[in-house]
């Protein structure tokens, strides 16, 4: 099974995830994470580029979203493994609705980023951790350029948007304590597998 949490920057995607991890485990199941970008030669050049004062640019959103999608394909045959397996799960930190949150927070259509990323496989079960953007920069360590308010207030609203268009996606409010997130998100997945 293939997981993803998603979210503006801030949210705690990270935290959540390693949260998740320890409690799937506990239960039983094979559990391992990632992260985009990754640490692939693709995704180090990634890293770089997203610290650059010019990352918001339209041009380097569209090389953004070049590189992500090339840095997706070289986790497809891992998640190609794990989907539709309910022993093994893969949590991932964020997966290419980040790109069609974040990219299209510029002039990006999101048609375009849906087809560059055609043959990237589709999680099983998308969580987005949502948080209004003030909460979420109080929250960030600002050292990328993506962690501004505006920026992230349009992403939210992509983020937003996701839930009414795609399926198996839902939202969760991030507001409260991490142990009070950690506690729906599981809500989530025992309602998705069942258990």
């Amino acid at each position: 099974m293939y997981i993803v949490l998603e979210g503006i920057d801030g949210v705690g995607k990270t935290t959540q995830t390693e949260k998740l991890k320890e409690w799937l485990e506990k239960r039983g199941f094979s559990v391992k994470t990632i992260v985009e970008p990754t640490d692939s030669d693709i995704g180090k050049i990634i890293r770089e580029e997203l610290l650059k004062p010019e990352a918001t640019s339209d041009t380097n959103q569209q090389m953004l979203a070049l590189l992500f999608a090339a840095d997706r394909l070289t986790l497809k045959d891992e998640i190609n493994q794990v989907k539709n397996n309910q022993q093994k799960i893969l949590i991932s930190d964020r997966s290419f609705y980040s790109s069609i949150t974040y990219q299209n927070s510029t002039t990006i259509e999101p048609e375009w980023i849906y087809k560059i990323n055609k043959h990237t496989p589709r999680p099983d079960l998308t969580i987005i951790l949502d948080i209004d953007e003030d909460e979420a920069l109080k929250r960030c360590d600002k050292i990328d350029t993506f962690e501004n308010k505006e920026f992230l207030e349009k992403t939210r609203e992509n983020y937003l948007k996701l839930v009414k268009t795609e399926k198996n996606i839902v939202k969760i409010d991030a507001t409260p304590t991490e142990d009070v997130v950690q506690d729906e998100i599981r809500n989530q997945i025992i309602k998705y597998l069942k258990l």
